[in-house]
């Protein structure tokens, strides 16, 4: 039970910015005690399963919250939903720790290299797969023109040399060169996929790297000189990934 209001106000504003910056789904709220006497406690109300190592059941919360340490209960609420009720500062402090402090670093690598990205003028969407893992999806501009840019940014300016990128064929040779390139660049394990399109979607590829991957590709980028002319360029919106 936390009984000081000051530091119930603190934490709950601690634990709002950690839930959003997460973008765990879910609200919190303060929860006065029933006995009336001036203490309360953190609730967490989970309106979503991603990105949690649990189901939205009481069994599983429970089990995750005990075996992390985490000093709170599990329940439900009128609706159903599972809340997570915190008992103390270092309740809040654990679980913001295991459940929410992963993520809310894979973002932030996330917004750097989007951010590395957007310098070049170079129209590729970040997205975080998981804690520890981010992918790059390049949509069809211009015959797969942003994933050229990018090795070229990356010192490969011939990368799409002999190559018909508007062929599958053509894509899947663009993707293994690339990989070779963003091997060499930022160690093993990158897998870049070419996803040839339809009558329904676009040629996409896909690059897969693990989230301190994308911090170091976010540095070699930043790091890099933009095209004399982007100055004076409008800056081009980012489309999303479907």
């Amino acid at each position: 039970m936390i009984t000081d209001e000051s530091d119930l106000a603190a934490l709950e504003s601690v634990l709002v910015q950690a839930v959003d910056r997460a973008r765990v789904t879910g609200r919190v709220a303060l929860r006065e005690s029933v006995d009336g006497d001036g203490g309360g406690s953190l609730e967490l109300t989970l309106l979503g399963s991603s990105r949690l190592p649990f189901s939205l059941n009481i069994a599983e919360a429970t089990a995750w919250l005990e075996a992390a340490g985490v000093d709170a209960t599990a329940g439900y609420d009128d609706d159903h939903n599972l809340v997570i009720r915190l008992r103390g500062k270092t309740g809040v402090d654990h679980l913001v720790r295991r459940l929410l402090a992963p993520f809310m670093y894979a973002e932030s690598v996330r917004d750097q290299l989007q951010d590395a990205l957007g310098k070049h003028q170079l129209r590729v969407v970040v997205k975080v797969e998981d804690e520890t893992s981010l992918a790059l999806v390049v949509h069809d501009s211009d015959n797969l023109h942003d994933a050229v840019q990018l090795s070229a940014v990356l010192g490969a300016d011939s990368i799409s040399e002999g190559l018909k990128l508007h062929r599958p064929r053509g894509m899947r040779k663009l993707a293994a060169r690339m990989r070779l390139l963003l091997t060499g660049a930022l160690g093993a394990g990158v897998a870049v996929l070419a996803e040839p399109g339809c009558a329904h979607a676009e040629d996409e590829l896909r690059i897969h790297l693990t989230v301190e991957q994308g911090l170091r590709l976010a540095g070699r980028i930043a790091a890099q000189p933009g095209r004399p002319d982007q100055a004076e360029e409008d800056s081009v919106p980012v489309r999303e990934a479907s």
